[in-house]
């Protein structure tokens, strides 16, 4: 499969049980360096279930930092494969933001 190139809403995005969370230090230290920017951030790998859903893979700090300090702005994603399971039942990265 050739790799996909969207924009999406990170809010939007969900996220596996066993990455329910951005690092927090992690996430603190991408603020602090980036802040709202996301000039030059790479695209966030996901996957794409078979209900059209995209889960990620990698990025989850990122997509928490862009959603968290400026919500509605879209970010760029690698679709790097499809799973014939369906990820809407998983939480979006905004469920998780306080």
């Amino acid at each position: 499969m050739l790799p996909k190139f969207l924009d999406a809403e990170p809010r939007e995005l969900r996220v596996t049980s066993m990455r329910l969370r951005a690092d927090p230090t992690k996430l603190h230290r991408q603020i602090a360096l980036f802040g709202k920017s996301t000039a030059g951030m790479p695209p966030i790998w996901v996957y794409e279930g078979s209900d059209g859903v995209l889960v990620i893979t990698n990025g989850v700090t990122r997509a928490t930092r862009i959603a968290k300090l400026v919500p509605g702005v879209l970010v760029p994603v690698e679709v790097i494969g499809v799973k014939r399971r369906a990820f809407g039942h998983l939480p979006k990265i905004g469920d998780l933001l306080p």
